[in-house]
């Protein structure tokens, strides 16, 4: 059976079966053999075969049959109306929607007539042939030897019938099982037989494609000259052909298949026919096109990023190589010329650059060699830059594969940090030789710092201070309990001032005014506190109290500055007129607030102010103060007023200390902490651009299920199983996607323009493909606003596609509307979907946190979302409940 296959058509089929009848369930004859035409020229197709025949049967009544499923495998025999000597015998078989009669002549029907000369005429029949020999004996005499040979050929022709009957009903199944479509040619190319899976396939039916040629059935819209020039070469050359071309569906889109042809020989090598299997491989191609686009998408990122970047293979040749690692080493090639280039000896072409060059060649052989993580190792340059490396090795399957380097220029932040270390070392001698008592103590009042002046107020050294609590030192257990609710407020954010007694050292009473503010660390959180602490014992002895602060003031690094009961200066200090540059003289018997304070001054705290002075209370605020050449100054301001026995106001008190630096420091610190928080960010954005890696196995992954599909005959579940892993593989894809797009909004350099918000919400809608059921409405026209085009359709399009990825309604609602405030735009999206928990809405926008099992989700869009609202100083927020709905508030910036 190998290399051979039966070719059937009308004509072959008589030459095997000349007596068969092929007629409809109404017994309608719609074919016949030629055989019968010489035995009954008068049949006619379409005629009714009970005008022509009568069946007989020894073991069934055919008289009066009307259903032809009644004759199926019964052995009948036909008797002519016609021709009184011809009687058939045979079978009846059901063949599609017709029923075949195949049968033989009986020659008992010939009578004493039978003669050779009837069997010659007959002996090409072959279908079980049944001669009834003795009565052709009885009418002519023949050798012994002619029946000899009649009976051997007649046996030969049968046993050949039978083998090729088996090898066709085999090669058959087999087509008709394969799940890709298969169609038989002729040695031209005529279409002459398909099985089931091409009709489903191309949605044609046989009459569409029978007796057409196969070349036919391809798209005219993408016809590729090159591949159908090959397959007819093919045809004429009697080669097989394995070509992609784009087929024809119909009332379809047309789809991808890969045609695969080969040639079916006969046992002499001859071509019988073409066995050709059609594929559709419209997925592989769409997978093909998008694995292409990420390469494009995922080398332009690495090209564009603004750290160095080098990837190496195993064998230290170049794979990948951007602009910025040019740029920093000074290589003077374009990067896309460098790929395929042996870096072994780049590390000594590029130590003039470093500072302990021998080292730095040594560092790098030794990383190369150990193949392990290398994380932000410093590297100084002979300019006094510097260079911060990081190695991370590659490996598939245990396999190592090669190493990317990364090179980020951190002398920017290098200087800075020298430069806050020593802001930092100076403020804090500045902070030892105050003249004021400074303690600094954690949550649960552990000393951790105290300068000298404290220490000199309490009579303890700053050794017998440190590691101890202030509570136990110093307090009774009525003081414990007011500086026990004072570190309540400090925990809860609250600065103030208050008075306090204690006990030094010497287990003397003194009377402490502190002014408290909490500590918070890098993360805003409370870790402590900070007091300002003022003995003010000899004020609280003194009934002059006036003349003692005004000795004290005059030794003041601060302001003091000493009103009458109007408000009007009677007294400064030194360090006032230091500090504002006005001079005693001018300012005696002026209201402070009428030449220190202006434009910039709190309108809020300068009511403040009035109200406790009015009021005889005391105060505490800062402000900013202006000096006699119009310099401004940060200032913290506390004072009370002063009573006399009877109870009557007789002057006021206050101290100002210059804060600027305090607040340049806390703007430093701020500065500092973003600074620190970016950092931390920037290494975890390296470690997430390093995910361009996991690229690699989801291509591997991708060609191993190609390979299964396109080398083995899957079942159908099978089929489904490996979608599943496509999709799969897409989402995660996708999420990569995702993650370096998260990790390179921090380097954007953003193009600010006028934006009209409504055509980018129409573009978002247009984009998104937002299903029938939902509907999209703009409660007002939208503003246009001074924006990155790019983001912030990025950012609306990522809310909106949130909005209707979770409507879970019949109806679907999603309004678009805003407010305007004086200085921003809040925009509001409202939907009807599922909702948020109250529990989860907290952490929505951070990132990998999901809370719910949809297969929409997008992963990192709303953090993505986050830090764009973020990046332009402006805030996102949400209103959401379970099963109603959820509204995202975006405020931006004017």
């Amino acid at each position: 059976m190998k290399n051979f296959q039966f070719q059937f058509d009308q004509n072959n089929f008589n030459s095997f079966f000349p007596f068969y009848i092929l007629m409809d369930k109404d017994f309608s004859i719609k074919s016949f053999g030629d055989s019968l035409s010489k035995y009954i020229p008068k049949t006619i197709n379409t005629t009714s075969f009970f005008d022509f025949f009568k069946i007989k049967s020894p073991n069934f009544d055919c008289k009066h049959t009307t259903n032809a499923n009644e004759l199926i495998s019964k052995l009948v025999t036909l008797e002519s109306l016609f021709k009184s000597n011809l009687l058939l015998k045979g079978h009846f078989n059901k063949h599609q929607d017709f029923f075949l009669f195949v049968g033989t002549p009986y020659f008992e029907s010939l009578g004493a007539n039978a003669t050779l000369s009837d069997i010659n005429g007959i002996e090409n029949t072959s279908f079980e042939l049944e001669i009834d020999l003795q009565k052709v004996f009885e009418n002519q005499e023949i050798s012994n030897q002619d029946l000899k040979s009649l009976v051997y050929k007649i046996n030969e022709q049968n046993e050949a019938l039978k083998k090729d009957k088996a090898e066709i009903e085999q090669l058959s199944l087999v087509a008709s099982c394969n799940t890709n479509g298969v169609v038989l040619t002729d040695i031209n190319g005529i279409v002459f037989w398909s099985n089931d899976a091409y009709l489903k396939l191309t949605n044609f039916s046989n009459f569409e494609i029978l007796n057409k040629p196969l070349l036919n059935l391809f798209s005219s819209d993408c016809i590729n000259c090159e591949v159908i020039e090959k397959i007819k070469n093919s045809f004429i050359q009697g080669v097989g052909f394995d070509c992609e071309v784009f087929h024809n569906k119909n009332m379809e889109d047309d789809f991808w298949s890969r045609i695969k042809g080969q040639p079916v020989l006969d046992v002499s090598g001859g071509i019988l026919q073409y066995f050709v299997v059609v594929e559709d491989i419209t997925k592989e191609k769409n997978i093909q096109d998008r694995l292409k686009e990420y390469e494009i998408r995922l080398t332009s990122v690495i090209m564009n990023l603004q750290k160095g970047i080098l990837l190496e293979d195993e064998n230290r040749k170049i794979v990948v190589v951007n602009k910025e690692f040019c740029s920093m080493f000074s290589v003077a090639i374009d990067p896309k010329l460098m790929v395929g280039l042996d870096c072994s000896k780049s590390a000594e072409q590029s130590k003039h650059l470093i500072k302990d060059s021998e080292q730095f060649v040594n560092r790098i052989n030794q990383i190369v060699e150990q193949k392990e993580i290398v994380l932000n190792e410093e590297l100084e340059l002979v300019d006094g830059s510097y260079f911060e490396r990081s190695f991370i090795p590659l490996f598939t399957d245990g396999i190592y594969k090669g190493h990317l380097w990364s090179y980020n220029d951190i002398t920017i932040n290098k200087n800075y940090y020298q430069r806050v270390n020593y802001e930092k070392g100076k403020y804090r001698r500045i902070i030892a030789n105050m003249n004021i008592g400074l303690l600094e103590v954690d949550n649960e009042d552990t000393i951790l710092l105290a300068n000298q002046s404290f220490s000199d107020m309490s009579g303890y050294t700053i050794e017998e201070l440190i590691g101890k609590k202030g509570s136990e030192l110093f307090l009774d257990a009525q003081e414990k309990e007011k500086l026990i609710n004072k570190s309540k407020e400090r925990k809860g954010g609250i600065s103030d001032s208050y008075e306090i007694i204690v006990k030094n050292k010497q287990k003397e009473l003194k009377h402490w005014l502190i002014s408290g503010a909490p500590n918070y660390n890098i993360n805003g959180e409370v870790i402590g506190s900070i007091g300002i602490h003022l003995d003010i014992t000899e004020q609280k002895k003194q009934e002059q109290q006036l003349i003692l602060l005004s000795l004290i003031a005059e030794k003041n690094i601060n302001s003091v500055i000493i009103c009458d009961d109007l408000g009007k200066i009677e007294w400064v200090n030194n360090s006032f007129s230091t500090m504002s540059g006005y001079s005693f003289e001018e300012v005696i018997g002026k209201k402070p607030g009428h030449f220190l304070q202006g434009k910039d001054s709190n309108l809020e705290q300068i009511h403040y102010l009035r109200t406790q002075l009015q009021n005889g209370l005391p105060f505490k605020c800062e402000l900013i103060n202006y000096k006699k050449s119009g310099e401004k100054y940060w200032v913290k301001i506390q004072g009370q007023a002063l009573y006399s026995k009877e109870g009557k106001i007789l002057k006021y008190f206050a101290i100002e200390e210059d804060v600027t630096s305090h607040k340049k420091l806390k703007t430093q610190k701020e500065k500092l902490v973003n600074s620190v928080a970016k950092t931390n960010k920037d290494l975890e954005s390296y470690a997430l651009i390093a995910s361009h890696d996991l690229k690699a196995p989801i291509r591997s992954i991708y060609s191993l299920v190609t390979c299964l599909k396109e080398d083995n005959e899957l079942d159908k579940l099978s089929l489904e199983y490996l979608a599943i892993i496509e999709k799969k593989l897409e989402k995660m894809n996708s999420q990569i996607d995702d993650v370096l797009e998260y990790a390179q909004i921090d380097y954007e350099v953003f193009n600010y323009e006028d934006v009209n918000c409504n055509e980018i919400v129409s573009n978002s809608i247009e984009l998104l493909q937002i299903p029938d059921n939902i509907k999209v409405t703009i409660v007002q026209q939208l503003p246009t606003i001074l924006m990155d085009r790019y983001r912030i359709q990025q950012l609306f399009q990522i809310i909106m596609s949130n909005a209707v990825n979770f409507i879970d309604k019949p109806k679907g609602i999603i309004e678009i509307d805003y407010e305007e405030e004086r200085d921003s735009y809040i925009f509001t999206i409202k939907d009807n979907g599922r909702g948020i928990a109250k529990e989860n809405q907290y952490q929505i926008f951070t990132i990998s946190k999901y809370f719910n099992n949809h297969d929409r989700s997008i992963g990192l869009g709303l953090s993505i979302a986050k830090k764009i609202v973020e990046m332009f100083n402006g805030r996102i927020w949400i209103e959401s409940e379970l099963g109603i709905g959820t509204t995202f508030y975006i405020e931006l910036k004017k």
